[in-house]
């Protein structure tokens, strides 16, 4: 099984898929080596071109699911992609997530050769869009399944809740002057400040998973050093616990105490997810892998298949913090580990 993983993961990682890139050639490799397990699948298409693998072995079995999209790989490597040191492999997507795929691909072979009943499913916009798993969520292999099981790192521990995600840009207005009769302009720039103060007072650091964090992330405005702006933006992204329940209540929040006039759009909104820890598909996991409950500060495609699904989790190998990083790795060890628990999860839900 070892040399399986380490063969196939390499294959992955060097073949690129960094999310908004043509997904054809990631696509065509992960089906091809699940054909060569004996394993049939389809693709289906969301929204912008984001095609979805799914492959299944019988009905109402337990479905994993993994992403096959990267963010892109970066400067400062000290290690080439693919390269092995150890039990460690590196290169963009080992952790996030090509490995715990792989892991999902081995399950499979196994469970195949038990005759249990699973399905697999691989995204390709999982870090920008989550349109690819919006546009399967309601496939019978995900809404029948007595478990949905999101694949992404969690050290071995398994997550029932994941905060929401609500990321916006705000743009003030104002008229420009020359700056040495600043009275003559209206700076658009100092209107925006009262608001990414108010915005910045918000954040957490580090945060807490009953606590909002509100990070201003990207600010522009102004034109020459000698020009009052008469524009100015703001792009923020707001991290919020499962008390806020919906884009309104958080908005409301976020913005009650601000009176500056500005306008608003926005970018991505995702609920926050919560899953009762004492469902059977929680127990069932906590007991085989003899871990503990976890609560994430980011968004997962756990959010697109909890509304199909109320029994989704995220558990996965790997440690979540060397995600997006160079000289990002996995243990081949772990994801060894990973699929006698998988597989025999598989066994006792199906």
């Amino acid at each position: 099984m070892e040399r399986y993983i380490r063969e196939n993961l390499r294959k992955l990682v060097l073949t690129p898929s960094v999310s908004n890139d043509s997904m054809d050639e990631i696509v065509d490799l992960t089906v091809s080596i699940l054909y060569d397990m004996g394993l049939g699948s389809r693709v289906i298409t969301g929204e912008e071109h984001s095609p979805v693998i799914i492959a299944s072995y019988g009905k109402n079995g337990v479905c994993f699911s993994g992403h096959l999209d990267t963010v892109p790989v970066g400067d400062s490597w000290k290690h080439d992609q693919g390269e092995i040191v150890g039990s460690r492999m590196y290169g963009r997507g080992t952790l996030d997530m090509k490995g715990p795929c792989v892991s999902m691909m081995a399950a499979a072979k196994r469970l195949l050769e038990m005759e249990v009943p699973f399905t697999l499913i691989f995204t390709t916009d999982e870090e920008v869009s989550m349109n690819g798993a919006l546009a399967v969520a309601e496939e019978p292999e995900i809404t029948d399944a007595p478990a949905v099981v999101i694949c992404e790192p969690t050290g071995g521990l398994v997550v029932n809740e994941e905060k929401g995600v609500y990321q916006f840009k705000l743009k003030t207005t104002g008229v420009n002057a020359h700056a040495s009769m600043p009275e003559k302009g209206e700076n658009a720039v100092v209107k925006m400040l009262p608001i990414l103060e108010k915005m910045n007072n918000l954040n957490n650091i580090p945060t807490g998973k009953d606590q909002i964090s509100c990070c201003v992330n990207v600010v522009n405005g102004g034109s020459a050093t000698n020009v009052i702006p008469a524009e100015c933006t703001a792009e923020i992204d707001v991290r919020f616990p499962n008390e806020y329940q919906d884009e309104k209540s958080i908005h409301q929040f976020l913005f009650d105490s601000v009176s500056q006039e500005h306008e608003y759009e926005l970018i991505q909104y995702l609920d926050p997810v919560y899953v009762d820890p004492e469902s059977e598909c929680i127990t069932t996991m906590l007991k085989l892998a003899g871990t503990e409950l976890w609560s994430v500060p980011y968004g997962t495609e756990m959010v697109r298949f909890f509304k199909t699904n109320p029994n989704t989790f995220i558990f996965g190998p790997g440690q979540v913090d060397v995600a997006h990083k160079p000289d990002e790795w996995i243990d081949i060890d772990d994801l060894v580990d990973i699929v006698k628990i998988y597989v025999e999860y598989a066994r006792r839900m199906a």
